[in-house]
């Protein structure tokens, strides 16, 4: 489905020719001829860009921009501004208020669907990112993995999570919980970008992480995280906790536990068209091997050595 432009100004000449250049570029078009029936239109279906002039009367462009960024429902459209006033202090006021990109008139046609394009390609790349980690989501994941599944190169997916991380949850808070994920994203980052991988990182939600690496780097970014994570997870835990190396919680029933600080598990499981048909059946295959390294102790990897003509089961590897 074509993404839909909202374009808003009051002169109808300048409508018809922004509105033939977005159509041409390939949006779906609506306008607008003054701020009131903009929002309007705006709170009838939400567009994915609007284009929006400054100088109008009755409602300017700065109140309808004001307008939409109050609504939550608007706030985080794309709004580029488009104006005669060409002077960089209106441009910058208006940048710094929040708008997303900003054209003096006259404007060049090719310019303005460049803009448009960049800019509805950049909100749809925000929206994809997990608010937490800042890291590409489920549909970014899913898109990756297939791309590798087509490509000529061998890629490994890495299926990263947490062990014992509820009861840290609940030990010390969702505050702190959410702490330790950020902590588990930037060593994923960090040994990507030190061992110059190539790697893909995305964030399914919760304490669940994917990486895409080449396959034969796989274990030794896994051997990797292990170590730069249990390096650095005791600075979780308050001092008394991380002294003794564990924590100790009472139970509903009275019983006192002694709970093992959080650790890592991953299931590593090489990108093969000989085997998996789709981005899912990789998903499911590394959800499963990480399975096997959850059921040891302390930090840990499995890899999936099955064929595409196999049915053994994944067979982990230290």
């Amino acid at each position: 489905m074509a993404k839909r432009v909202l374009v808003v100004d009051d002169d109808a000449a300048v409508r018809e020719v922004v509105v033939e250049t977005i159509r041409d570029a390939g949006y779906e078009c609506v306008e607008a001829a003054d701020g009131f029936d903009a929002l309007r239109m705006t709170h009838l279906r939400t567009p994915d860009l609007i284009i929006l002039d400054a100088l109008m009367p009755r409602m300017s462009g700065d109140e309808v921009h004001e307008a939409l960024r109050r609504d939550p429902a608007t706030r985080y459209v794309p709004v580029i501004f488009l104006s005669a006033q060409g002077e960089p202090e209106h441009k910058v006021r208006r940048l710094l208020n929040g708008a997303d990109d900003y054209l003096s008139k006259p404007f060049d046609t090719d310019e303005l669907a460049a803009r448009v394009t960049a800019a509805i390609r950049r909100a749809a790349e925000l929206r994809a990112l997990n608010p937490l980690s800042g890291l590409p989501g489920n549909v970014a994941i899913s898109q990756e993995l297939t791309r590798r599944l087509r490509g000529p190169d061998r890629w490994a997916c890495v299926y990263c999570d947490l062990d014992h991380f509820k009861e840290f949850n609940d030990y010390y808070g969702f505050a702190r919980g959410d702490e330790l994920i950020v902590m588990l994203a930037r060593i994923l980052s960090d040994v990507s970008e030190d061992r110059e991988l190539g790697a893909f990182i995305g964030h399914v939600g919760g304490d669940d992480f994917v990486m895409i690496v080449p396959e034969a780097s796989a274990e030794q970014t896994a051997r990797d995280i292990v170590r730069r994570f249990d390096l650095v997870v005791p600075s979780a835990y308050d001092s008394y906790d991380r002294e003794r190396g564990y924590i100790v919680r009472t139970d509903r029933r009275g019983v006192e536990l002694s709970l093992p600080f959080v650790t890592v598990s991953m299931g590593i499981v090489p990108i093969t068209r000989e085997r998996f048909f789709d981005a899912v059946a990789v998903s499911r295959a590394a959800a499963e091997v990480k399975q096997i390294a959850k059921g040891r102790d302390g930090s840990s990897w499995a890899v999936d050595r099955r064929q595409a003509a196999e049915g053994s089961p994944a067979q982990p590897v230290a």
